[in-house]
């Protein structure tokens, strides 16, 4: 059986962000060849779109995902395996039913998405397929190149199926089912590589419903506060013109695409960090801090190049059509280093303790302050305001996670001053 390693294999790290190039450089070469042949108005559609895609996705998924890879790591046989399986599969069939139900009610208050044909049904179909990704399962037990090669390969056939059918502005209504075509391709060869693993996939009704209980909590952190931020687009859609909407999608997946370079390292060291908090705190505290020390910097960094670089990338990369993007780009780049914070809090610090209530309290407020400053802002505004809705819904929450993880005693964990070690012994602990 696969099993999670407790030491850090540098290779296999290395590996992992060498295959990730693809998944990088997709949405760099895709964003501006939709920008181009789709125009501002058509790529809003694509934008809208993938929004509220995405939100079903997270919806059905509901933090089965953090739950299933958690319980996978601590296995000791193929049985157990076997049963957290088909009760993660029984749980995301059942809560296709309301994604379904509230996927296309939403797609058809959008205007935007409603308006061209055929959109609707690949918008809601496309995230309820993406619930069932496998991404989790592969990584718990041992296999995140697995993982990663999968999705390379979805990518690939993605992109050629896209350049192949998608070349003019009326060819909008041809995105969505090629999509759908690759997303449900890289489904049938996931569950494919897993089909010896697992007895079948229906598990009792009791043990569905028991799974989606446990994962309530992670789901109101998670699926709240993220749901709010990935549904962004789909809001503006309702509450501005398409340009809006364009110039806001466009930041958004710019700095979404950055911070997706955080993938790779947790694809490995969250469930690594998960079994070392049991077995060596130290160790785990150890990974913790390096990791939000690199991507931290690089936050930085990336902010300090957008704000010197995006007047003349933009135009160059997307055409004259989205320079009304760059000042929107300026603001939500600024989200980039507050992310990183919260997301090594909860996913390498809170999570692996079990402390949901806290991530769960934290993901509620955030997405509450989101809400009442989005929908005003953004009808005021616009994109602009859509944008600076989230910083402030960003920053409450990393405010709320450094408060919570202080009042529960791991703050000398997060810096790494009760270990006992010399400033000098822990600097040379870093190059180790």
């Amino acid at each position: 059986m696969n099993k999670v390693h407790a030491s850090l294999s540098k290779i296999e790290l290395l590996a992992v962000y060498f295959s990730y190039v693809v998944r990088y450089i997709y949405p760099l070469i895709l964003v501006p060849y939709y920008g181009r042949v789709l125009g501002s108005n058509g790529y809003a559609v694509v934008l809208a779109g993938m929004s509220l895609s995405s939100t079903i996705w997270l919806c059905t998924d509901f933090g089965f995902s953090t739950i299933g890879g958690r319980d996978i790591v601590h296995t000791e046989n193929i049985s157990e395996r076997d049963s957290i399986f088909r009760d993660q599969f029984t749980a995301r069939l059942l809560l296709c039913i309301p994604g379904l139900i509230i996927g296309g009610l939403a797609a058809s208050r959008s205007e935007i998405i409603s308006g061209v044909p055929g959109v609707s049904f690949f918008v809601v179909v496309g995230g309820l397929l993406n619930a069932f990704n496998l991404g989790w399962y592969f990584t718990s037990t041992g296999r995140p190149r697995t993982s990663v090669m999968i999705e390379m390969l979805g990518l690939m056939l993605s992109l050629t199926l896209l350049f192949t059918f998608i070349r003019k502005p009326a060819d909008i209504d041809r995105v969505f089912p090629v999509i759908f075509a690759s997303n449900l391709a890289q489904t049938v060869l996931a569950y494919w590589l897993v089909r010896k693993e697992h007895t079948g996939f229906i598990a009792p009704l009791r043990a569905a419903i028991d799974l989606i209980k446990r994962s309530a909590t992670i789901f109101i952190y998670g699926g709240t506060a993220v749901l709010v931020l990935v549904s962004s687009t789909y809001i503006l859609s309702v509450l501005a013109s398409p340009s809006e909407v364009s110039a806001f999608g466009l930041s958004e997946r710019l700095v979404s695409a950055g911070l997706s370079i955080m993938a790779p390292a947790s694809q490995i060291l969250a469930p690594k960090i998960m079994y070392l908090v049991t077995r060596n705190e130290a160790r785990a505290n150890l990974l913790a801090r390096r990791t939000f020390a690199i991507f931290f910097f690089g936050s930085v960094a990336g902010v300090i190049l957008t704000t010197l670089l995006s007047e003349r990338l933009v135009p160059l990369l997307f055409g004259r059509e989205f320079v009304h993007a760059v000042p929107i780009l300026k603001i939500m780049v600024l989200v980039m280093p507050l992310a990183v914070c919260t997301r090594v809090l909860s996913m390498y610090f809170l999570i692996p303790r079990k402390l949901e209530k806290l991530l769960a309290l934290s993901g509620v407020t955030s997405a509450l302050v989101n809400l009442a400053a989005a929908i005003p802002f953004a009808g005021y505004w616009g994109a602009t305001g859509m944008v600076l809705a989230r910083l402030l819904a960003e920053g409450s929450l990393l405010a709320m996670l450094v408060v919570g993880s202080w009042r529960a005693g791991l703050i000398r964990d997060i810096l790494g001053t009760g270990e006992g070690f010399s400033w000098q012994t822990r600097f040379s602990r870093w190059l180790e």
